[in-house]
């Protein structure tokens, strides 16, 4: 048993999702908060993207890489490629927009549709 319990010392501390809704001021009852709920499985995660310095959150991550499996997640970017940065931008402004569930996030949203231009 002891050893089971220094494994959970040092298990990441992954926010809850009620602290991700928060602090993402998401809508209550949005597509966003929708596709936030199911992409919480961290255990895809390495354990130190729960504290890293990426900008991405976690469930954002999480789905990537479920449309990603074969990912290289490693070295500064953690992998990821930089427009995530783009699409979480633009998903906090349209909370509202369905996800399609074929998208694999391959290209950005329109030009036009940015940020409500």
């Amino acid at each position: 048993m002891p050893e089971k319990s220094v494994r959970s010392e040092n298990a990441p501390q992954w926010p809850t999702l009620k602290e991700q809704l928060a602090s993402s001021k998401v809508v209550h009852g949005s597509a966003l908060e929708q596709l936030i709920r199911d992409n919480q499985d961290f255990s895809m995660l390495r354990p130190e993207e729960a504290h890293d310095k990426l900008g991405l959150p976690l469930w954002l991550r999480v789905y990537w890489r479920k449309k990603h499996p074969d990912g290289v997640y490693a070295g500064p970017s953690g992998g990821y490629p930089l427009l995530l940065r783009e699409y979480h931008e633009w998903m906090m402004h349209h909370q509202d927009l369905p996800v399609q569930a074929d998208s694999s996030l391959a290209t950005p949203p329109p030009r036009g549709q940015r940020h409500g231009r």
